[in-house]
């Protein structure tokens, strides 16, 4: 058996709110503030979008209105993100404090009893070492507020990797025994890893859920501090009706340009946008998945997640699953608030435009599926709006290049056809005194102060905040910090574009994504990986190009800004992937976070551990093996204990070897397990007779005889006895 919590007896939950919940004073008329703008600059936007159709083709047929609507979803959506950065803005400067759950929460609240919180991580084939050390910094930053014993940790893996799994047990030993943590912090491995992620957390809260009342769910790059930890149970246990709080948490750790650009942008304008969701969502917000406290006792009982019609891509198993979590929490009057004030807060993000564009397939496919539940009875209009704004999130891209497509065919039929353009008075009459280019100029303009909004609100509120000012490193951070973010993101939005738009018309050809582990850190994109991932591309950019510049060269100068980025893809790619030219922008001081000026403590110690390279791991098993944890398992008495000690016989796993048992097993003796693919040592590492076995059988051997591997294997052990 896995190392775990007994089962209780009781469930300490509460029974749910009835009614219709909390009255908010101006809720409604706080949405009214955001909403109605966005309507109403949309419509301007749409009448004159379609007025300049008219004045130009001097008719109207079904290529025009689709370009118009078109036009006018893209506009909205590009007026709903500058609303809700206004509204952030004009909070913090009007305080925002009173506009925020915790605004209450008082000293005394903190040291109140509290109830049994539990905080998971759920991982897949990731790093041990990694995961083991943020653990072990929560942990102790938990541990400094006093409060440890309201917490209880888990490691919920569903990895397939066997030399994964052999280390994520070694590590979980090793913390334990670290801090006297049997008990306190515990490891379970699922054999079977049906439905993901959310399975794994389903499984959690089936076994283990109804002793605690609260569960943290984190991700495996997940980090938070103690104190803000015990802020959000005490807020909970304040607050009966809440049933989840979701904070924003900060990315941290770029090293490659890519990451530093998310890094800066996402805490430069991200800010501006967190403290606007909250102003105009209140109790009706969304779950993102993780740095999130749940109530569990309604999650368990009303969020359970249904299969929906068909199968993959479209049906089948929901893939995001958290935005469909907080809409069946809402559904039944329990509370979701977004904790925008909530600092200490950390995450890891994608490192390259490649490892990016990986994650975001998946999204994609998990936020189209949700198409299903916009008419779903029972939700809440504001859980259908970020169901559809998350839809919305991805699908813009394709609408995007969608409008690109549609501006060119018009432009080549007409070119085609060799009909001739016959201009046409203004539909608005006399109000409307203004030529075809100051038509466009205006709406052009009206595009880019809608796109810039968020950035000159962002600076504005350094401008009037000193101390924010001073923690993203001064004005020259900011300011340059500000120019690479726009150059950049200017060049690779076409890139993204093109992606997204790629995986849609995968998804309607029934292409489905699998499951893969994410890629942590800066290790650079190969300039193979990125031809495959970009030539196409860039292909796709060149001919569209030609085509323009043959039908009329205006049209090509006016497609360049979108189709000239995905030119050169393929070196931005790799160039922006990689840590040096990163790091080069963070020795100069160029967008620099306040979580790089003054970095979190619990950071700076995971930093630390992990680059110190004469560890007790390092040194007993070479690390460019790719098996050092399988081996570990077989030789150390110590681990083969602990891995057997934690291990239910996978009667399945030992069917699926048992044809082949003699000839793998030799193989693996003779060889060492590099020898043996990964469903075999998974099935051998499955059975606890076989590493028994396995242990018994290398140190019975006599050196001599055994395998190179081996002997390297136990003379690494010997040397640190």
């Amino acid at each position: 058996m896995h190392q775990t919590a007994s089962p209780p007896e009781t469930s300490p939950g509460l029974p749910p709110p009835r009614g219709k919940g909390r009255p908010y004073g101006f809720l409604w008329f706080r949405r009214f503030l955001v909403f109605f703008p966005v309507l109403v600059v949309t419509a301007l936007a749409g009448i004159l979008m379609g007025d300049l159709l008219w004045r130009i083709y001097g008719f109207f047929n079904g290529s025009l209105a689709l370009l118009l609507a078109l036009f006018v979803v893209l506009f909205g959506l590009l007026a709903f993100g500058a609303m809700t950065a206004l509204a952030g803005f004009l909070l913090g400067r009007l305080g925002g404090a009173k506009v925020t759950l915790s605004a209450g929460l008082t000293p005394e609240d903190l040291q109140r009893p509290f109830s049994k919180t539990a905080i998971v991580y759920p991982v897949y084939n990731e790093n041990p070492e990694e995961i083991y050390e943020r653990v072990r910094a929560v942990y102790l930053s938990v541990r400094k507020t006093g409060r440890m014993d309201d917490f209880d940790f888990f490691v919920l893996s569903d990895s397939t990797n066997p030399d994964n799994w052999a280390k994520e047990e070694f590590a979980w030993a090793r913390l334990c025994a670290e801090f006297h943590a049997f008990g306190r912090i515990f490891y379970r491995r699922r054999k079977d890893n049906v439905n993901r992620k959310a399975g794994n957390i389903a499984d959690f809260c089936q076994t283990w859920g109804a002793r605690y009342a609260y569960m943290l769910v984190m991700d495996a790059d997940s980090l938070m501090v103690g104190s803000d930890i015990v802020r959000m149970v005490a807020l909970m246990e304040k607050q009966p009706r809440v049933g989840l709080l979701q904070t924003a948490p900060r990315l941290i750790n770029g090293e490659s340009v890519y990451g530093r650009v998310q890094q800066f942008a996402f805490r430069f304008y991200g800010d501006l946008f967190t403290a606007g969701l909250n102003f105009w969502q209140g109790p009706d917000g969304n779950y993102w998945g993780h740095n999130a406290l749940l109530r569990l006792a309604p999650f368990m009982d009303y969020c359970a997640l249904p299969d929906l019609p068909g199968r993959e891509p479209f049906g089948g198993k929901i893939l995001s699953h958290d935005f469909v979590e907080a809409a069946l929490m809402r559904r039944v009057d329990w509370e979701v608030w977004l904790l925008w004030d909530v600092n200490g807060t950390y995450e890891e993000g994608p490192q390259s435009l490649i490892d990016n564009a990986k994650r975001d397939r998946r999204w994609l496919q998990g936020n189209l599926q949700h198409t299903w539940l916009l008419f779903a009875s029972g939700l809440r209009s504001m859980s259908r709006l970020h169901l559809f704004l998350g839809i919305m999130g991805y699908l813009a891209s394709t609408l995007w290049f969608l409008f690109l497509l549609m501006s060119t065919m018009v432009a080549v039929n007409l070119q085609v056809t060799g009909l001739s353009l016959i201009p046409a008075d203004s539909t608005l009459g006399p109000l409307m005194h203004l030529s075809v280019a100051e038509h466009g100029q205006i709406l052009f303009l009206a595009t880019l102060v809608l796109l810039f909004l968020p950035k000159v609100l962002a600076l504005l509120q350094c401008v009037l905040r000193p101390d924010r000012m001073r923690s993203f490193g001064g004005p020259f951070s900011i300011l340059s910090g500000m120019l690479v973010e726009t150059i950049y993101s200017a060049l690779t939005a076409p890139v993204v574009m093109l992606f997204h738009s790629k995986f849609f018309f995968w998804l309607l050809l029934g292409r489905k994504v699998e499951w893969v582990t994410q890629q942590r850190g800066a290790v650079g994109s190969g300039w193979r990986e990125a031809v495959s991932a970009h030539g196409s591309q860039s292909c796709l950019a060149l001919v569209w190009l030609v085509v323009a510049y043959l039908v009329k060269p205006i049209l090509a100068l006016w497609l360049l800004p979108v189709m000239g980025p995905a030119l050169i893809a393929i070196p931005l790619s790799v160039w922006s992937s990689r840590p040096g030219p990163g790091l080069t922008l963070r020795r100069l001081r160029i967008m620099l976070t306040p979580e790089e000026v003054n970095p979190p403590c619990e950071s700076v110690e995971i930093n630390r551990r992990l680059e110190k390279e004469n560890t007790v791991l390092a040194r007993r098993f070479d690390r460019d093996t790719g098996k050092e944890g399988i081996t570990r398992a077989i030789v150390d008495p110590y681990v083969n204990a602990v891995h057997v000690s934690l291990m239910e016989r996978d009667d399945t796993a030992a069917a699926e070897i048992c044809p082949r048992l003699k000839e793998t097993l030799e193989r693996l003796l003779a060889e060492g397990p590099q020898s043996v693919d990964d469903p075999s040592l998974r099935a051998i590492a499955s059975d606890p007779e076989m590493m028994v076995e396995l242990h018994r059988k290398i140190w019975i051997t006599p050196f001599a005889d055994l395998a190179p591997w081996w002997q390297h294997a136990i003379e690494r052990y010997r040397r640190v006895l």
